[in-house]
């Protein structure tokens, strides 16, 4: 009830809170071990924190995110088989030569989608990602690498571009793109079920083919030859790094792109998304690598430091506006219409800033009428607006009302009413004379 109560003062335009911001957290001084990170807050659409985003660095296995992609994307049946053809040969070589990743899969091999898009992703194999790349290029591998450029502009990105399926070849050959435009991408792949439930596996047991015709360990499963493991310690139960929140996403590393590592975690309810590029090649004293190291620090800090918050406050009047002709108040209290979702954070504020009031409400006024708009900034970033609604309802006072109406008539009233009262005295002087004259004696 006591939001329905008009307020004796004017209240302030802008109200302040400690809540959190869109951006701009500092996290703590060593977290960062890497030369471009963005840390992004899905539930709220949030970068908490981001160092070098737009800056242009080679991709490494980062690019494998969009192979995926594209395939998960394709609608193919991941049950179908591609034999491996000859085409792949001088490909498959160069891998070898500059010592990239690779998940044995050989020329003639016949493998299907499925093993395929497992390869790829989990150890990291770059014979795979090319031939995804192959099959859904129709033989044409720069057609495919337009199909992975296509993509990548309708994700939004604008630094980004592709000339292999593995970034295994970086910066001179013009394959790169940035920590930002690598989050959109990875954005997307968390959004795809399919590749989902790929990344967040330890491993896969390839089946047999026919040239991998034999178990290439005692422990094979039935029907399988040999066991391909994911290249995120984080997911790792037995590992120091192990995070249990983490869900995928992909690993990267090149000499010339440094160690990267795209993930998305889920923890309390909420969900984050994190890529870090460039971090030291050496590996840390405990032999990880800094890319995970930093996904693990700002993670860790970011789970506990912040949580979702609707903003503003609805029961709290953000202004109030004058209201015409009521007869219980001269002003009505604007409370904001419906919150946005955003970050909260201990050391953060939100300020509430009234746009677009009218100058005055007429009555009679109805409680929840819309009046205004409100604009939500989070540490001076604008996170966005609320429409604001009257709190209480304004009766119409009849004689508030008709004495404006009559205000601008005021004059010519008085003048009629003075003629008025003259021509009544007049009348009535001459009715006095005509009766005294009457009454003389004749």
């Amino acid at each position: 009830m006591k939001r329905f109560l008009a307020l004796a003062l004017t209240l302030a335009v802008s109200l302040t809170m400690a809540f959190s911001a869109d951006a701009g957290w500092e996290p703590p001084q060593g977290a960062v071990n890497a030369e471009a990170v963005v840390l992004y807050n899905v539930d709220t659409d949030t970068v908490v924190y981001e160092k070098n985003a737009h800056e242009e660095r080679a991709a490494a296995s980062l690019t494998k995110m969009m192979t995926g992609l594209l395939l998960a994307e394709s609608g193919e049946d991941l049950s179908q088989t591609f034999t491996i053809p000859e085409g792949l040969a001088a490909e498959f070589d160069r891998i070898q030569a500059e010592n990239g990743s690779d998940a044995d899969l050989k020329i003639g091999e016949t493998v299907t989608l499925e093993s395929l898009l497992y390869a790829c992703l989990l150890p990291s194999g770059n014979d795979a990602a090319s031939a995804i790349a192959y099959y859904l290029g129709n033989g044409d591998m720069q057609a495919f690498f337009d199909k992975m450029n296509a993509r990548a502009a309708e994700l939004g990105c604008e630094n980004t571009n592709f000339t292999c399926a593995h970034g295994l070849y970086g910066l001179g050959y013009g394959n790169h793109s940035t920590a930002w435009d690598m989050f959109l991408i990875a954005r997307a792949f968390r959004e795809n079920d399919l590749l989902m439930e790929v990344v967040t596996q330890t491993g896969y047991w390839m089946p047999l083919t026919n040239l991998h015709t034999e178990p290439k360990s005692a422990d094979a499963p039935a029907g399988t030859a040999y066991y391909v493991g994911t290249t995120n310690v984080m997911q790792l139960p037995d590992q120091a790094l192990y995070r249990p929140y983490i869900r995928g996403i992909k690993t990267g590393f090149t000499d010339e792109a440094g160690r990267c590592f795209a993930s998305s975690a889920e923890s309390g309810g909420m969900t984050w998304l994190m890529v870090v590029m460039g971090a030291p090649i050496q590996l840390a004293e405990d032999g990880f690598n800094y890319a995970f190291h930093t996904t693990a620090d700002l993670y860790d800090w970011a789970l506990v430091n912040f949580w979702p918050v609707e903003l503003p406050n609805t029961e709290t009047p953000v202004a109030s506006v004058p209201v015409k002709w009521c007869a219980e108040s001269e002003t009505v209290s604007l409370y904001a219409a419906s919150t946005l979702t955003t970050l909260q954070c201990a050391d953060s504020a939100v300020e509430v800033v009234a746009e677009e009031l009218p100058q005055t409400l007429e009555a009679p006024v109805e409680a929840g009428q819309a009046a205004g708009r409100a604009a939500v900034y989070v540490d001076g970033e604008r996170v966005g607006t609320v429409e604001l609604v009257t709190g209480s309802a304004c009766r119409r006072s009849g004689w508030l009302y008709y004495k404006e109406q009559l205000a601008p008539f005021a004059p010519v009233l008085i003048g009629a009413a003075v003629l008025l009262a003259l021509a009544v005295l007049l009348a009535a002087t001459r009715g006095a004379k005509r009766r005294k004259k009457a009454a003389r004696p004749r």
